[in-house]
């Protein structure tokens, strides 16, 4: 990739990221029904086509969001060493465990989204996709290191449960008033639901 393209790139994904930001932004603050496409171009400085060019619907505009630590949680999967389950655990603990000011302000906004979930059918959706989305890329990461799963169907297993522990962790977490860190917090339950799921 030239200099050209890479910068093109660059600025897609800024984009993408800036069109998410104000999107979650405006659900937080007024609710996902009272917030329309238009509003959010808007506020993210884009015009409405720029927008269709990102997303079809507003509900996915918030994906990039909701993906938190997505790539992080891919890069510390790749590199680990040790046993399957241990990485995995340790993965959690790094991804959810906030520190500074934006990673908490990152946090935080992710909870009106989830919170919505329930009254939302198209947020829903775009959940489960990133949910399902994740747990793909965990299940490849486990089935290609070397001495980690036997088989795809065990890596699998551990994929489901690394993805639905943190799922689980990041809805309880929105739905209670506890904080980032500490007792209640998304890497807390995120670790005790992995605890749970795939027991040592």
């Amino acid at each position: 990739m030239d200099d050209e393209s890479g910068l093109r790139a660059r600025r897609r994904a800024q984009t993408r990221q800036d069109i998410a930001a104000a999107a979650a932004a405006l659900f937080a603050r007024h609710g996902v029904a009272q917030v329309t496409t238009a509003q959010i171009a808007d506020a993210a400085g884009v015009s409405l086509r720029t927008f269709y060019r990102y997303f079809d619907t507003k509900e996915q505009a918030v994906a990039p969001v909701l993906e938190i630590g997505a790539a992080r949680w891919q890069e510390l999967l790749a590199s680990a060493d040790g046993e399957a389950r241990a990485a995995i655990a340790a993965a959690i603990d790094e991804v959810l465990t906030v520190d500074g000011a934006d990673a908490v302000e990152q946090m935080l906004g992710i909870r009106p989204l989830l919170r919505a979930l329930p009254d939302d059918t198209e947020l829903r959706a775009v959940w489960h996709r990133v949910n399902h989305d994740s747990e793909e890329l965990i299940c490849g990461i486990i089935a290609e290191h070397e001495g980690w799963a036997s088989d795809r169907f065990h890596a699998r297993l551990l994929a489901v449960a690394a993805t639905e522990a943190i799922r689980i962790g990041l809805e309880e977490w929105a739905a209670s008033e506890a904080g980032t860190t500490g007792g209640g917090s998304p890497a807390q339950l995120a670790r005790l639901a992995f605890d749970v799921l795939a027991p040592r």
